[in-house]
């Protein structure tokens, strides 16, 4: 009669569970990366739109200023600066941040540094300022947009999004070069816009 070995698995149950422990594993792993990288897609995103936020209240606090235009010799407040007709034809400015430079930690104090590898980054914050007619008696309103880029170098959101339309998706995980720095007496930068197209737009700094 055949003898049972009580005292262990054999050498076939053995190579078995390391077969079916492989292939848990080859189907476990890419889902554990996948979590991670929209993990970090997510926590990239919020920082964007901390950025974004702060400048959003800085220009409702009248702390922003910004040149009205490329040969203007002071900046104005951000209150006083021209808008257009429409959200069409709303005249953008920019504000240049880089979590490397006082640029950054203006707007905030901690953190707001890369989800990967806590690298810097740098981007732009767009304010889009325009008119909105209310009711029919020729008053107007004046309305901001808000759009933000953002990039570690290799991560990030490479063109402008408009801040209420951010999402996971805008987040490149390779091919998002950072922006070029302007020059400390710069009154222009060039940024990409809606469309794809580069524009000169005036800079913003905070006041």
């Amino acid at each position: 009669m055949k003898k049972i070995n009580s005292k262990g698995f054999t050498l076939i149950e053995l190579l078995a569970v390391i077969t079916i422990m492989g292939i848990l594993m080859l189907v476990a792993i890419p889902a554990v990366s996948r979590t991670i990288e929209n993990s970090r897609r997510d926590t990239f995103m919020n920082t964007a739109k901390s950025y974004a936020s702060a400048i959003q209240n800085s220009v409702a606090s009248d702390e922003i200023r910004c040149y009205a235009n490329g040969s203007a010799t002071t900046q104005t407040l951000a209150s006083a600066l021209p808008a257009g007709n429409s959200k069409a034809n709303a005249i953008k400015y920019a504000y240049y941040f880089d979590s490397s430079t006082n640029s950054g930690t203006d707007l905030m104090e901690s953190g707001g540094k890369s989800s990967w590898a806590n690298q810097e980054v740098a981007g732009f914050v767009v304010i889009a300022k325009y008119e909105v007619a209310v009711g029919g008696e020729g008053l107007k309103t004046t309305h901001y947009d808000y759009y933000v880029s953002m990039t570690d170098g290799t991560h990030g959101i490479k063109n402008p999004v408009l801040l209420d339309q951010l999402a996971r998706s805008n987040v490149l995980v390779a091919g998002a070069a950072k922006p070029t720095a302007p020059a400390t007496t710069a009154k222009t930068a060039s940024v990409t816009v809606v469309g794809g197209s580069a524009a000169n737009l005036p800079l913003c700094s905070i006041a």
